[in-house]
């Protein structure tokens, strides 16, 4: 073979990877324009098709091909960008249901225990009043009772509901300590 021979020869090598570039071109467009899902690719099976072409035809496929790639590429990351926030949301649901369990669970346990304690001291009021002891029933019937239950069932103490219960007990107290003449 002589010069001329191979300077044809690639020029024809040429123009047929180019015919077989617009071609390959024009399926992808007409792909993407019926958005008709098809077999992807992966690198090796493109690598294969192309194997025999020259470097020049693979330069120019490799161009024409990376503004796909890319755009592929950036809906990988939008998907999995996405399913990355399902997972957190689900997370956060998860974490608030178990902080609403545990939150139910303090409150059944705060009224449970204020009923039962409210409920003995009444008992105890009940059993120490009859034995006589009026002062001590007093106390154990009257507004500590109360101070102790929302202590218990809401969470909290005022100052001046404290000092409301204390006034009433040391009354008390005063008053079973002073027996009328």
């Amino acid at each position: 073979m002589n010069c001329s021979e191979l300077s044809g020869l690639r020029h024809q090598e040429l123009s047929n990877g180019n015919q077989y570039l617009m071609a390959v071109g024009d399926e992808a467009m007409t792909r993407e324009a019926a958005d008709v899902p098809r077999h992807q690719q992966t690198g090796l099976e493109i690598a294969m098709q192309w194997a025999d072409l020259p470097v020049e035809h693979l330069q120019v496929a490799l161009k024409a091909l990376e503004p796909q790639l890319r755009r592929e590429h950036e809906l990988r990351m939008a998907e999995q960008s996405a399913l990355r926030k399902l997972e957190i949301e689900a997370i956060r649901a998860q974490a608030q249901e178990a902080a609403a369990r545990r939150s139910h669970t303090l409150l059944i346990t705060g009224l449970v225990a204020g009923f039962l304690l409210s409920a003995g001291m009444l008992v105890g009021a009940v059993i120490v009043g009859v034995a006589g002891h009026v002062v001590l029933a007093s106390m154990l019937s009257g507004p500590s009772v109360i101070a102790l239950a929302s202590l218990f069932v809401l969470r909290r103490s005022d100052s001046v509901h404290t000092r409301a219960v204390a006034r009433t007990q040391n009354a008390a107290i005063q008053a079973g300590a002073n027996p009328p003449p």
